[in-house]
């Protein structure tokens, strides 16, 4: 034997061990598409023995579309060499014998043997990869939607703080920090529009000889009945009722004339007498009353929130230097 011919005996044994032992399915087809090596591995992935498949098409291991498609995309690369997956590794699926598809990742070589074309298919099985991907896309989409869940219930959470820190404790209406921020904005919205804006002062009458008489816990019952009718007077949406502190309120009316104010505020008053809230040693009635001041103003640049609320704290001692469960209104900054 010529030292050529026993090179070629060693070089034929050694690809022989290289199939034999290589770990992913090597497959080789003619330019028919004609199966002519089918190594071990590929009989264990794919489930057949290589002579089920020798002298096959490569179709039979291929789910549909891919089966349909090979001979004309075999076709036209022979006819045009423009290839879409020679030399060029990708994810496609497999199908075994049993007919389940399963993912692979294919690389495709394309060689010379003799004299004619052989193409060289090294096929991975990726079963377990995309078993994993597919669970860490379940995990991270659970996490997505526990952060999704957390970042709502943290944001209504926030508006529900936001809230509390808006209202009063007792009366559930503003706070006094949520009536001088709303007031300022209202100003200045006020000025910008040259609309009218009216502040009510109200003031529970003797209030002092009522926590006396009936102890604090009654005294806080008539403040929340009091901030209830409060509420229920002025309904509007631009309208702000709010605690102004101790048995004090206060009412912020945008785009109100004193005319729609004062039929507002004698409304509310008429309602307090209503809820027939005794009062034994009023000086005034035997049920809880009201004093009120009104102001309404059409203001311009000059005229700041301090001047008005010292207007209407001005009326509302007027309406108790009248003898109480008055109203008093008066006109500023009228341009």
């Amino acid at each position: 034997m010529s030292d050529k011919k026993t090179e070629e005996k060693v070089v034929r044994a050694r690809l022989y061990a290289i199939l034999e032992t290589a770990v992913d399915a090597i497959i080789t087809i003619n330019s028919k598409g004609i199966i002519d090596i089918f190594n071990p591995a590929a009989e264990k992935l794919f489930g057949y023995q290589a002579n089920d498949v020798l002298g096959k098409s490569i179709n039979m291991l291929m789910p549909e579309p891919y089966s349909s498609e090979h001979d004309s995309y075999l076709e036209r690369y022979e006819k045009t060499r423009k290839k879409k997956i020679i030399g060029i590794g990708r994810e496609a699926f497999g199908k075994h014998k049993k007919g389940n598809v399963f993912p692979i990742y294919l690389a495709v070589g394309e060689t010379q043997v003799e004299g004619k074309t052989m193409y060289v298919g090294i096929i991975h099985d990726i079963t377990l990869q995309k078993q994993q991907e597919d669970e860490l896309t379940q995990h991270r989409d659970h996490l997505k939607k526990l952060v999704e869940q957390k970042t709502e219930e943290l944001s209504l959470a926030n508006k529900v703080l936001q809230q509390l820190a808006n209202l009063d404790g007792l009366t559930k209406l503003a706070n006094r920090r949520n009536f001088d921020e709303t007031l300022q904005k209202e100003l200045q919205r006020a000025i910008r529009n040259k609309h009218k804006l009216s502040l009510l002062m109200c003031d529970i009458d003797n209030f002092k000889e009522y926590n006396d008489t009936y102890g604090h816990l009654k005294g806080d019952e008539c403040l929340i009945k009091v901030a209830d009718c409060l509420k229920n007077s002025f309904k509007r949406a631009s309208d702000l009722a709010a605690r102004y502190g101790g048995e004090e309120f206060a009412v912020i009316l945008p785009h109100t004339d004193s005319r729609e104010a004062l039929l507002l505020s004698e409304t509310f008053a008429r309602e307090i007498k209503k809820l027939k809230i005794s009062h034994e040693t009023s000086e005034v009635d035997n049920y809880i009353t009201i004093s009120i001041g009104v102001i309404t103003a059409t203001p311009d640049q000059s005229c700041t929130v301090e001047e008005i609320l010292e207007a209407a704290d001005k009326e509302l001692y007027k309406a108790k230097k009248a003898g109480k469960n008055s109203i008093q209104v008066s006109v500023i900054c009228n341009n």
